[in-house]
């Protein structure tokens, strides 16, 4: 299959959520409760906060396209000078295991390289074990354990922490 990964538009809001709502469900089935989960995405991926995320000045936000249909999303923030955040990446679970995760992870390594950004974060829920092996496949390492609340729950996550260069390098780009 041929995806196309670009930065994404107002036009991809309602693709982007339909992802969120698919991949949340799935993904957190056993970690966090139901009405947490719908909580959070009636919350979080409403057109309105949507729209904030894609046209923030400090944001790249990507989403992978097939033909016409969304089918995956990731938003980096760059949080300082130095330090961006890969913020969120989900992928429709019909088209996991074929490279986007890898392609957003390109993508945004090379925004914030181009901006001068040299490290790298991303939270990950403490179960997620096919998210942490994803992070540590590309050099991602333990930063810091917290936790926070999810609706009524509290959520362990753990902080991972990458170079922009080693990232890069693990993706077979180099380092510039």
């Amino acid at each position: 299959m041929d995806y196309a990964i670009r930065p994404a538009t107002l036009d991809d809001v309602a693709g982007i959520a339909d992802v969120a709502h698919r991949t949340w469900d799935l993904t957190y089935a056993r970690i966090i409760a139901s009405h947490n989960r719908r909580q959070f995405i009636e919350r979080v991926y409403t057109p309105e906060g949507l729209q904030e995320a894609i046209e923030g000045d400090r944001a790249w936000f990507y989403v992978a396209a097939l033909d016409q249909e969304i089918v995956g999303y990731a938003h980096f923030l760059r949080r300082s000078d130095s330090q961006g955040e890969l913020v969120r990446i989900y992928v429709h679970p019909d088209h996991q295991r074929h490279g986007i995760g890898r392609a957003f992870l390109s993508a945004g390594a090379a925004a914030m390289a181009i901006t001068g950004v040299s490290l790298c974060l991303a939270s990950v829920e403490a179960n997620n074990v096919s998210a942490h092996a994803f992070y540590r496949r590309f050099g991602f390492r333990h930063r810091r354990d917290y936790a926070q609340f999810l609706g009524d729950q509290l959520i362990k996550m753990v902080e991972m922490k990458v170079s922009v260069g080693e990232l890069q390098e693990k993706l077979g780009e180099g380092s510039g």
